[in-house]
Parts: structure tokens; C-alpha cells; sequence
């Protein structure tokens, strides 16, 4: 049975929080100051923690120091209740780890909504830890691919973030996978089983709709509007007990900024046309392609708004920071192209393969357009070629040739000793991949060994 620590200094929450948790399942201790909590954690280690923002004896996030790590998640989760919300002091609790927080009067179906998602003891094994770790060291992570330096530290954060409540900000760059990023911070969460809602806020604006921006995020009543013949959910409703993802969320008008603010402060919303106040209980995931700080300084994006997205925010690097991560994604899509084909009975003989030379200039590719852009590349050249792959260019008038790097060349006199190509060659092609060696001698088909004597001889720094 799991176990609950709840502190509270007013009698009569304490007895109605000790009933709803007892009658969900959970044996119970009570605390009405930090000093008891401190003593009862001393006998016991709690599965949740429900604690009064303000107590006889100070704050309750004095006490989150005092609590013990606890598998699975590596925290315990903490849920704050206080009287008086401020966009300050929520932001405050979760820059301290805490899972998430109430308002009082606590509404229980809230609350009981939080404890379903509290994990049972035992409820992730060892075995599917270790599992998670080998796919992570073959490249995959959820739906998400690579096992670069740069993204094995954004699958960190991930990890770190999953289990809490936290709203969470992804910047990135178009096509560096945000959707995808936060669609697994969805299923690493407890909220795994409910919906993921996805709106892009930009199209959006440029897509004809009887709807106003208001109604799509927060639903209407029946007439609230010519046309408005139904009641119809918003966004905040459609995700409850799930996780809502905002794309280009700088691109939301700074009205329905400020009213996604008070929702997530008050816990509550109201329908376009409506009297009664709603209950939320959606995760908010959020994704700017602008970097942050200039969509804040444009009026793109509420400051206020931003503080509070920013406790918990995920950069994506861009393809080229990512090192071999371009061979691997080039591998998946022609796997996943090879099949497709399969599937639709287009080909009887052997999948594609792809060329050495075909993964040499991948990598010399800076990609602006990221993940996105060698995705389309790749299916151009795939279905541009024969049984190998040998250029991305194949779709391409005299595409065969293909060896340049970004449209760079070496010039050579008939007649240049060996030794001189071979510098000049070794020097055009770590300009063009900006000086990174690993990739330069993948270009070139040599060690990265024997690039560095190579270096020595030609007296460059390796």
C-alpha cells in the first residue's frame, strides 16, 4: 500500500485530506508543523508528500531538503497547497522540485486526478530501467533518435522532467524535433495514459475558422456566438488529464497568453460564453522556434508567461551539433522507406542501400532545415535511385557526381605532387565541416588516427 505524509496545520483539512487518501487507497500520517514532518521522516519514507505552503513554524518548501531520494523517479513527489497562488510563488515551488501545487479549498477531484498518478511501489522494475538504458545507448529514446553527446544531455533533461507537473518550454530551431520532443516527455509522464493535444499556434491564424482563438483554447457555450449551434470543448478541456503542446506559442495573441496564464495560476478557465468557472487538469508543454529572450524582447512572448514556462525548459541542438547522429538518421529513414515500399508491394527484390559516399555527404551537410530537411533529402535521393543510394542529389540533372562538399571544390594543376593534393584536400575539407576533425576524416575515408599524423606532418594544430 502506498504510503502518504501529509502536513497540515488546520484541523479540519487535515482530517478531510487524511479521509480522501485513506478511501484512495494510501495509509496515512499527519504532521501540523515542519518539526513533526521532520520526525515522521525519520521512521518512514513517503511514496507522496502533501504539504500547507504556510506553517506554524515556516514555509512548507523549507521541509523539501529534509525529504529522501526515492526510486523510480529519483524524487519524491510533492504536491504544495496554499491559499494564495502568485505566478511568483508557483515558480518559486518548482525551481524547487516540487510535483505540483493546489489551491485552496482543494478541489478533490483534482487532487484525486494527482494521487492516480502517484507511482505504486515497484511500479517501474529495475528491468525496464536497464532496458531504457540500453536503448539509449543504441540511439533511441521514446520516439526520439540519436546518441551524440549533445542529445544524450536533452535525453537527460527529459528524464529529469517527465514525472513532475512542471509546464515545460523546448526551444529549437525549425525541424530540430520539438513535437517529437515533447510528445515522449508525454509518455515518460504519469499522465502517459491520458491524451496528448497538439495546436500549432501559427497555423492557426492562417487557417479559416468559424472559431475565435478564445473558443479554440477555451471552448464556447451553445450560442455564445453566431454559428456557435454546440456546446464545443477547447483545447484545455480536450487535454484533461493529459498533456496540451503548444507549437510557436510566441505566435498566440497576447490576450490568450494572458488568459493560458490565469488558467494555469487559478486552475480554472471559463468557456467563451459561459458563467461557471472550470477545473484544468492538462500539463502544458510549450515551443517557441524563436530564441526565447528575443520573442520576450519583441512583445512576442509575455514575460510573465515566460517566467513561468522557463522553470523548466529543454533546448534541441541543431543536426549539425550532433555529430554522428546525421549517418544514424540517414540509416532510419531509408529503413523506414524500405519498408513502406515493402508493405505496399512496390519492390520484390532487396531493400535499398546506401553508399559509403552517400553517408559522406550527409555529413557534409550543414542542414539548416535540421532533422526535417534530411528527411525530405533522404526520400528525394531514395526514390531517385537504384538499388544504392549513392548521392543525395540522384533526383538531381547530373546528379551522379555529388562529391563536392556545400558546393566547394579543390582546384588542381596537372602535374601538383601527391603530397600537395593530399594537404589541399585535407585542408578545403575540414574548412568546410568547420574544423571538426571526426567528420572531416569520415569525409575523407580515413581514422580519425590518421588524420592526426597526417595533421602532425603538415605541422596544422590536430
Amino acid at each position: 500500500m502506498p504510503h502518504a505524509l501529509i502536513v497540515e496545520d488546520d484541523p479540519n483539512s487535515l482530517s478531510g485530506l487524511s479521509a480522501i487518501l485513506s478511501a484512495d487507497g494510501f495509509s496515512v500520517d499527519t504532521a501540523t508543523t515542519l518539526a513533526e514532518a521532520r520526525a515522521a521522516l525519520t521512521r518512514f519514507i513517503p511514496d507522496v508528500v502533501l504539504i500547507d505552503l504556510n506553517l506554524p513554524d515556516g514555509s512548507g518548501l523549507d521541509l523539501l531538503p529534509s525529504l529522501p531520494a526515492q526510486p523510480p523517479d529519483g524524487a519524491l513527489p510533492v504536491i504544495v497547497m496554499t491559499g494564495n497562488a502568485t505566478v511568483e510563488s508557483a515558480i518559486e515551488g518548482l525551481r524547487h522540485g516540487i510535483w505540483d501545487y493546489l489551491l485552496k479549498p482543494v478541489n478533490i477531484p483534482r487532487l484525486r486526478s494527482l494521487l492516480a498518478r502517484i507511482p505504486r511501489p515497484y511500479e517501474l522494475t529495475e528491468e525496464v530501467q536497464a532496458l531504457r538504458a540500453t536503448l539509449r545507448d543504441l540511439g533511441h529514446f521514446g520516439a526520439m533518435l540519436g546518441r551524440s553527446g549533445t542529445i544524450q544531455h536533452v535525453y537527460d533533461l527529459i528524464e529529469q522532467t517527465a514525472p513532475t507537473e512542471a509546464a515545460v518550454l523546448i526551444c529549437g530551431a525549425p525541424g530540430t524535433g520539438k513535437k517529437i520532443a515533447a510528445h515522449t516527455l508525454h509518455e515518460l509522464s504519469r499522465r502517459r495514459k491520458g491524451p496528448f493535444v497538439a495546436f500549432d499556434c501559427a497555423a492557426a491564424g492562417k487557417e479559416p475558422s468559424h472559431r475565435s482563438m478564445d473558443s479554440l483554447m477555451f471552448g464556447h457555450e451553445r450560442g455564445a456566438f453566431a454559428g456557435a449551434e454546440n456546446r464545443e470543448p477547447g483545447l484545455l478541456e480536450q487535454a484533461g488529464g493529459g498533456t496540451l503542446f503548444l507549437e510557436q506559442i510566441d505566435a498566440l495573441p497576447n490576450a490568450q497568453q494572458e488568459a493560458l496564464l490565469r488558467a494555469l495560476d487559478s486552475q480554472t478557465f471559463m468557456r467563451v460564453g459561459g458563467s461557471n468557472r472550470i477545473m484544468t487538469d492538462f500539463r502544458l508543454i510549450a515551443a517557441t522556434r524563436t530564441p526565447v529572450r528575443e520573442a520576450v524582447t519583441d512583445g512576442a512572448l509575455r514575460e510573465d508567461l515566460y517566467l513561468r514556462l522557463n522553470a523548466s525548459s529543454i533546448a534541441l541542438p541543431p543536426l549539425r551539433d550532433r555529430d554522428d547522429d546525421i549517418a544514424l538518421f540517414a540509416e532510419h529513414f531509408v529503413d523506414e522507406l524500405n519498408r513502406e515500399n515493402h508493405v505496399a508491394g512496390l519492390t520484390s527484390g532487396s531493400p535499398k542501400r546506401i553508399s559509403p559516399a552517400f553517408i559522406r555527404e550527409c555529413l557534409a551537410n550543414e542542414w539548416p532545415g535540421n532533422v526535417r530537411e534530411l528527411r525530405e533529402r533522404v526520400r528525394r535521393a531514395y526514390h531517385a535511385s537504384g538499388d544504392v543510394i549513392e548521392t543525395l542529389r540522384a533526383d538531381e540533372q547530373g546528379g551522379s557526381g555529388g562529391r563536392g562538399l556545400n558546393g566547394s571544390s579543390v582546384q588542381v594543376t596537372v602535374g601538383t605532387a601527391l603530397a600537395d593534393v593530399e594537404d589541399m584536400l585535407i585542408r578545403a575539407t575540414l574548412d568546410a565541416v568547420g574544423g571538426t576533425r571526426h567528420r572531416a576524416a569520415t569525409l575523407l575515408g580515413i581514422s580519425p588516427k590518421t588524420l592526426y599524423n597526417k595533421l602532425q606532418r603538415m605541422k596544422l594544430e590536430p
